[in-house]
């Protein structure tokens, strides 16, 4: 990523359904990861996506259980998460939202609610404020997928 700053939409699938996987396998097991971001998803030599960095994860005694902790990395912090109360809590939709921001920068090389100050990060994410950049060409289908995964409220 650092190199090419972007993959093709190809590529982006492929890792995307290996990411689903194991957001699928972890929300079974009622663990919700809560840090999901390009840093924490590895490649092994086959070129099969592993995650990692379980340091934020959270295990849910129940489906309806919800966390209130204010944690996760500026860029990729769903709006549930800033804002605990308003939401009462945050559950496995934050993983759905990391995957969303994950996909963004994939295709666009750039995180969706990027700014100069964590601050006005937190600002654009509470209001949903992103676009998708005109110089460079997606299917509309991936810029659907990409707008449904981040919805400011996640039910």
């Amino acid at each position: 990523m650092k190199k090419r700053k972007t993959l093709s939409e190809l590529e982006v699938k492929y890792y995307t359904i290996q990411i689903i996987n194991g957001l699928m396998y972890l929300h079974k097991n009622h663990v919700i990861h809560r840090d999901l971001k390009l840093g924490n998803i590895f490649l092994d030599d086959q070129m099969q996506v592993k995650l990692g960095d379980f340091g934020l994860c959270a295990e849910l005694k129940s489906r309806g259980q919800r966390r209130f902790s204010v944690l996760g990395t500026p860029n990729y912090i769903a709006p549930e998460v800033l804002d605990a109360q308003r939401f009462n809590g945050h559950s496995f939709q934050v993983d759905i939202w990391g995957l969303g921001i994950i996909i963004y920068i994939l295709l666009f090389g750039k995180p969706p609610f990027d700014s100069p100050e964590v601050k006005q990060t937190y600002g654009k994410i509470r209001i949903n404020d992103f676009s998708f950049p005109k110089d460079i060409k997606v299917n509309p289908g991936a810029k659907d997928l990409i707008n449904l995964m981040l919805v400011t409220n996640p039910e």
